[in-house]
Order: C-alpha cells, then sequence, then structure tokens
C-alpha cells in the first residue's frame, strides 16, 4: 500500500513538473521580443515633419545668363509633411514645399535680377531600411513665380512676372539623429535629409517691358533676353524635426 501512494505521489509531481516547464516555455516565448522586421515603428513612420534647408538647382538654359555667371541657383527650401499611412516598412505621406532662391549680374549694360519662389505639391513614399534610417521618393507638380527686372541703360527699369508650371522629382535619405526608440513617444524627433533629383519649369519669354512706375519713355520694342526655363539636376539637404 505504502508502495502505491509513493508511486502515485512521485507521478503526480513528475506531472507538475512537466506542466510548470511547459508553461514557463511558453511564457517566454511569449515575452520573448519580436524580430526587428515585426515590430511596430509607430512614430518613426507616421508623423508630422517640418524642413529647413537648402536647396541647389544646375540652370543650363541660355535665358539664365543674363542673371548670374555660372548655372548655380541656390534656394532656402522650407517643408511640411504628413505621414499618414503605414504598413511593415513602408509609409506614404504628403508634402508641401516653398523655395526660394534670387541671383543677379549686368547684361547690356544695366543691372539684372532674378526672383524665383518655387511651390512645391507632392506625395512621398518611404522605406524604412533601419528605424532611423528611411530611403524616400517623390514625384509632384510645382507653380514657380518668376520675377525678372532690369535696370539702368537707354532702356530705363524693365521687368516681367510669370508663373510657370513644372514638376519635381528626387529620391533620397533620412536619418534620425536624435529621438527615443519607444515607438509610441510623442516627443521630437531630430532627422537630417539629403536628396537629389531633377527639376524642370515651362520656358519663359523673356520680354521685358517698362514698369508702371518707371519714368523711361516706352521703348518702340521690349527689351529680350531669350528664354529661360529652370530646369536642371537638384539637390536638397535639410534638417527636419517631426512630431505627433
Amino acid at each position: 500500500m505504502t508502495n502505491t501512494k509513493t508511486t502515485c505521489i512521485r507521478a503526480a509531481l513528475t506531472l507538475s513538473l512537466s506542466l510548470g516547464t511547459s508553461a514557463a516555455w511558453a511564457q517566454t516565448a511569449t515575452d520573448a521580443p519580436a524580430p526587428e522586421h515585426a515590430r511596430d515603428l509607430g512614430n518613426h513612420q507616421r508623423h508630422l515633419r517640418i524642413d529647413v534647408g537648402v536647396r541647389t538647382q544646375f540652370v543650363r538654359s541660355k535665358g539664365f545668363d543674363p542673371f548670374a555667371s555660372n548655372d548655380v541657383l541656390p534656394q532656402l527650401t522650407l517643408a511640411a509633411s504628413y505621414y499618414f499611412w503605414a504598413h511593415e516598412r513602408f509609409s506614404l505621406g504628403a508634402v508641401v514645399g516653398f523655395d526660394y532662391g534670387a541671383r543677379s549680374d549686368s547684361a547690356r549694360s544695366g543691372d539684372t535680377s532674378l526672383d524665383s519662389r518655387r511651390f512645391l505639391l507632392a506625395p512621398e513614399l518611404r522605406y524604412h531600411v533601419l528605424r532611423v534610417l528611411a530611403l524616400s521618393a517623390k514625384v509632384g507638380p510645382t507653380l514657380t513665380r518668376q520675377e525678372v527686372t532690369y535696370s539702368g541703360g537707354l532702356a530705363g527699369d524693365l521687368a516681367k512676372t510669370a508663373w510657370k508650371a513644372g514638376f519635381d522629382a528626387t529620391a533620397g535619405a533620412a536619418f534620425e539623429v536624435f529621438g527615443y526608440s519607444n515607438p509610441q513617444s510623442n516627443k521630437p524627433r531630430l532627422w537630417l535629409t539629403a536628396e537629389g533629383g531633377y527639376g524642370w519649369t515651362a520656358a519663359n519669354r523673356l520680354r521685358l517691358e517698362p514698369e508702371d512706375s518707371s519714368p523711361a519713355p516706352q521703348r518702340l520694342t521690349p527689351l529680350d533676353l531669350g528664354q529661360l526655363s529652370l530646369s536642371g539636376p537638384l539637390f536638397r539637404v535639410t534638417a527636419a524635426v517631426s512630431f505627433w
């Protein structure tokens, strides 16, 4: 009888240990961190972002020559973006951008100046290679206000203002240099971004005429500086802050 009781007790202990071990393994498997590719990137992907930086475009149009001694149009660039959709490592956002640049030089015994204000609206697709590194690409329409002036010489003060449509197509990368690893953190994150591509703007015929306030006599024909197209390769570098 005693042996029977001992055997039953041993069997019960063995069963209890087996169940306990199985439960411990199950709990360990549940608590183990998910693989990197399966983790939710949270606010690393879905956020609002403000960018400030420099946009440099190389304009090879002959119509750019009267305003600059080289082909470079440096610009201040500002952008605001909202990334509203995310799936695994992909995210999609909408970008609104503004670029301002100006050049001045001399031509035909007078002083020339070019003022460019470019507006952009585009979707942007991103892919997170790492939590802190995302590749990006965007294509979108632009609208550029070009103001051209000529002062001096027999012509007096001449000017022309025009709005021209175009597009930007760029690809680049964004690197998170400061931010909390917690994907649900609402605290700001700091990014550095760099992208390159091509920008195109419809040609503008530079037929300059006297400004309304100019005392210069009316010319028989407007001053023609040729066709200007602010098109060419571009490079943009920005610092950005994202938040939710």
